[in-house]
C-alpha cells in the first residue's frame, strides 16, 4: 500500500484519482541557465510523503539539496553549484575544492581522501613517479553519464530510481568508475544509495572513499544534538561537546571528532541529528554498510556563514596518504574488481518519533 497525505491506497485505487503519477511524486529533470551554475544538469526527486532531492548529474551524481515538507536539511556554502568546467582541483595548492564544494552531499575520491597529497605512482609504470592527489580528490566535481531513471511497482508498492556513472581517468594513470544509483519510495521518508566502484583499468589501483554529508541550517541550529552510535573514539571528552550544538561565532574553528563505531548486528550504524523544536520534532539520520566503511568523523564549524555539521563515513581512518601508505593502509582494487558502498537517509518528523528514535 502506498501512504500519501495521511490515506493508505493501492495501485488501482491511486490511479482512478490521478492521471499520471508526477501529480504526486516522481522524477524530473533540470538544469541552471545563469551564473556558475549555468548548464549544470540535475534530478528533482519527490516522495509524495514530503521528502525532496537534488541530484546532482553534472557534479558526481552527489545530492545537492535536501528538503521535507519545504524545510532545507542541507548545508549551502556560498560557492554555489558551480560548473564543473570552473573547477581546478590543483589551485590554492590542491585545495581547489574549497571553491567549489557545496551542498547536502560531496562524495570524496576514488583514489584520495581528506588533504592534498602526493605519493608514488609505480603501480601504474614507469612514466610517472609520482601521482598528485587534490583535496578530497577529483570526483565530486567530474560529470556522470545518465543512464536512466524510473519507477518501479511491486504489487502496490513503488519506488522511484535514477542511475549515474561517473568515471575518473588518466593515461598512464587510473581508470577508475563509479555507478550510483538513489532509490526513493514513494510516499516515503527515505532515500538509499548503493554505490559501484570498479577498477575499469588494467592496473592494479589505489582507492580511497569518503562521503561529506553536510547539514546546516535550520536543521543544525541551537540545541539541535547528536546521536553517535555505541563505540570508543580517541578523544573520548571531545565527545560531550559534539552532543549539543552551538551558535555560530567569530571564534569558531574546524572541529573533527573520530569515532570507531561498534558494528551493529546487520554490519550497520547510524548517525542522527535531531532538532527537538523545529517543525514539532524533526531528525535526520544516516544509515550505513560500516563493514565498507569502517572509519567515522565528526566535521564542524560554526563560523559566521559557514553554520555546517558533516556525517562523514570513510574507508581510511584520518592520517596523512604517506603514513596510510607506510602502514599499508590504503586499499588497491585489482583490475575488473568491485566494491560496494551502501547508504541511506531517513527523516523522523514529530515528538513520538524522535522518542523512539533515541531508544534505538
Amino acid at each position: 500500500m502506498v501512504s500519501l497525505y495521511g490515506q493508505s491506497f493501492t495501485r488501482t485505487e491511486l490511479f482512478r484519482r490521478i492521471g499520471r503519477l508526477e501529480q504526486v511524486a516522481g522524477i524530473v529533470p533540470g538544469s541552471y541557465d545563469d551564473g556558475p551554475e549555468r548548464s549544470v544538469r540535475y534530478l528533482d526527486l519527490r516522495s509524495g510523503g514530503g521528502l525532496e532531492a537534488r541530484v546532482m548529474v553534472d557534479r558526481g551524481f552527489d545530492i545537492g539539496e535536501l528538503r521535507f515538507n519545504g524545510i532545507p536539511l542541507s548545508w549551502r556554502s556560498a560557492n554555489g553549484f558551480r560548473a564543473p568546467g570552473l573547477h581546478v582541483p590543483e589551485e590554492e595548492k590542491g585545495a581547489g575544492l574549497l571553491r567549489s564544494m557545496d551542498g547536502m552531499m560531496v562524495t570524496c575520491g576514488l583514489d584520495h581522501i581528506r588533504g592534498a597529497a602526493e605519493g608514488p605512482a609505480s603501480h601504474f609504470g614507469p612514466r610517472r613517479e609520482t601521482a598528485q592527489y587534490p583535496l578530497h580528490g577529483r570526483i565530486s566535481q567530474t560529470p556522470a553519464r545518465f543512464l536512466g531513471q524510473g519507477e518501479n511497482w511491486d504489487g502496490d508498492d513503488c519506488r522511484f530510481h535514477c542511475e549515474g556513472l561517473v568515471r575518473q581517468s588518466m593515461m598512464y594513470g587510473e581508470t577508475l568508475e563509479l555507478r550510483r544509483r538513489i532509490e526513493m519510495p514513494l510516499g516515503g521518508t527515505s532515500l538509499a544509495i548503493t554505490d559501484r566502484v570498479r577498477n575499469a583499468g588494467h592496473l592494479s589501483t589505489p582507492h580511497m572513499q569518503l562521503y561529506h554529508l553536510n547539514f546546516g541550517f535550520p536543521l543544525l541550529d541551537t540545541g539541535t544534538t547528536l546521536l553517535l552510535p555505541p563505540g570508543h573514539e580517541p578523544r573520548a571528552e571531545a565527545r560531550t561537546t559534539f552532543l549539543t550544538q552551538q551558535v555560530p561565532s567569530a571564534e569558531a574553528t574546524d572541529e573533527i571528532l573520530e569515532v570507531d563505531p561498534a558494528t551493529g548486528p546487520d554490519g550497520h550504524v547510524s548517525v542522527a541529528l535531531v532538532n527537538p523544536k523545529l517543525s514539532s520534532g524533526l531528525a535526520v539520520q544516516v544509515d550505513y554498510d560500516v563493514r565498507a566503511l569502517p572509519a567515522l568523523q565528526i566535521w564542524r564549524h560554526f563560523g559566521p556563514g559557514m553554520n555546517v555539521l558533516a556525517v562523514e563515513p570513510a574507508s581510511n581512518r584520518a592520517g596523512r596518504r604517506a603514513e596510510l601508505e607506510q602502514a599499508g593502509q590504503i586499499r588497491f582494487l585489482e583490475p575488473g574488481e568491485e566494491v560496494v558502498y551502501s547508504l541511506s537517509l531517513s527523516i523522523h518528523a514529530g515528538a513520538a518519533a524522535l522518542a523512539r528514535l533515541r531508544q534505538n
